[in-house]
């Protein structure tokens, strides 16, 4: 059975059935678009982008000329191209663990999945981590939301030489994560 067109919900956004955070916009996703700050760099992109709720707030942001979407869900690549309407914006169905983009990107912005079908899996968290620091420039910037019960932290700081956690709350952590460290 196939999945109902997309609809534009009460939040605002197009989204359809089978698509995360179909219902409402995710509490962890509206907790690090809070936590960006007010000028971003130049060429951002956001790794398993969903159906596109966090590009609007880094499109805001002072500084951004470019950001790619990338996301392996169909379903939800479909809605993002709904939702997203910004000529600086292009869209990529792909995974993000596997991605690999034309130059380096200066900013990364992410929620990760970590879930496979219903099963938990944090190993996805770590992978989208690795990858985000693969593709970024020597002086890169990831911000990412993560639940508070993940254990991300050892893999942040053997990916990145400065890993912070700027906002929080009962069930979400939000990290910034520069410099990432260069595989020999």
């Amino acid at each position: 059975m196939a999945a109902p067109p997309p609809e534009k919900g009460a939040h605002g956004y197009f989204t359809t059935a089978g698509v995360f955070s179909d219902g409402a916009i995710d509490r962890g996703s509206a907790l690090l678009a809070d936590a960006l700050p007010s000028k971003l760099p130049g060429r951002m992109a956001d790794l398993g982008a969903g159906w596109g709720y966090l590009a609007a707030p880094v499109l805001q942001r002072d500084g951004v000329a470019a950001l790619d979407l990338i996301e392996a869900e169909a379903l939800s690549l479909a809605c993002a191209r709904l939702n997203v309407s910004d000529p600086r914006a292009q869209f990529h169905w792909a995974d993000a663990t596997q991605f690999r983009p034309d130059a380096p990107y200066d900013g990364i912005v992410m929620n990760p999945p970590f879930h496979v079908s219903r099963t938990a899996d944090p190993g996805l968290g770590r992978a989208f981590i690795q990858s985000a620091s693969r593709m970024l420039t020597p002086n890169g910037k990831l911000w990412m939301v993560a639940n508070k019960h993940l254990p991300y932290e050892t893999t942040l700081s053997e990916c990145f030489r400065n890993v912070d956690i700027i906002a929080g709350d009962a069930a979400f952590k939000v990290f910034h994560a520069t410099k990432p460290q260069t595989k020999s």
